[in-house]
């Protein structure tokens, strides 16, 4: 979906928060940092909607056992997206330990990408093994500091667009200059809190929010419902952990 600039933007497809957010745009870094399990739904739905807008496959990094191919599936059938294909249009490499993850971004990830030509590639829980406590936070800091700085070079480099995520709020201010890390290199934070019965949604960058009250699973609402996707769905073959 091009924006006024002739960009592609990865939305939700959910009009409130397209209004709001805008949409994740080639060549830029997103951090979605959450108190909530929204950002795994959150996730989902731009991976769904990565491979349909910008016509190419999405390269996901996962650090912290999130990828759930039933809840893509779910996504799909709430879009009207063929699930197959989708699911053959996301490529996903699992790490279990932070020697893993690095090895993934920093030695695999830039060759995963050219050979898919993916357009948008997501690390999902980047925090969280590196917060290790076998670990000294010297060395995991220097080492999480060189994964964010490799995806934020390749994402300028390919023009792709890039998502990080964290769950726990807690987790960004329990470790010295974790926050600052991940703040600061992002080009775009979305932040979302839980508030009473619904989620507080913000962009720090631009001191703005939003209440939000998300629809329970397996429902739409009618705009969404009414909302046609533009462009096809490439199929592709084999999964990055095959």
């Amino acid at each position: 979906m091009p924006d006024m600039h002739g960009e592609r933007t990865v939305r939700t497809l959910i009009p409130v928060l397209d209004s709001f957010i805008g949409g994740l745009r080639q060549g830029s870094l997103t951090l979605i940092d959450s108190a909530d399990r929204m950002v795994f739904d959150l996730t989902n739905i731009l991976c769904v909607n990565g491979v349909g807008m910008l016509d190419k496959d999405v390269v996901w990094i996962d650090g912290g056992n999130s990828v759930d191919p039933y809840d893509i599936g779910r996504i799909c059938r709430r879009f009207g997206r063929d699930r197959d294909e989708v699911l053959g249009s996301i490529q996903v490499a699992r790490a279990f330990t932070a020697y893993q993850l690095v090895s993934l971004i920093d030695e695999r990830l830039e060759d995963e990408v050219e050979r898919t030509d993916a357009g948008m590639v997501v690390l999902s829980c980047l925090p969280d093994l590196f917060l290790d406590k076998e670990m000294r936070w010297s060395e995991s800091y220097s080492l999480l500091r060189r994964c964010v700085e490799t995806a934020l070079n390749l994402t300028k480099k390919k023009g792709l667009v890039t998502l990080i995520t964290n769950l726990g709020l807690m987790k960004m201010m329990q470790r010295k200059s974790l926050k600052g890390l991940f703040y600061e290199t992002a080009d775009d934070v979305i932040r979302i809190e839980r508030a009473s019965r619904a989620l507080r949604i913000s962009l720090p960058n631009r001191q703005e929010w939003m209440i939000y009250h998300p629809v329970p699973r397996y429902q739409t609402t009618l705009e969404e419902f009414v909302t046609t996707w533009e462009g096809p769905c490439r199929h592709t073959a084999t999964p990055w952990n095959r």
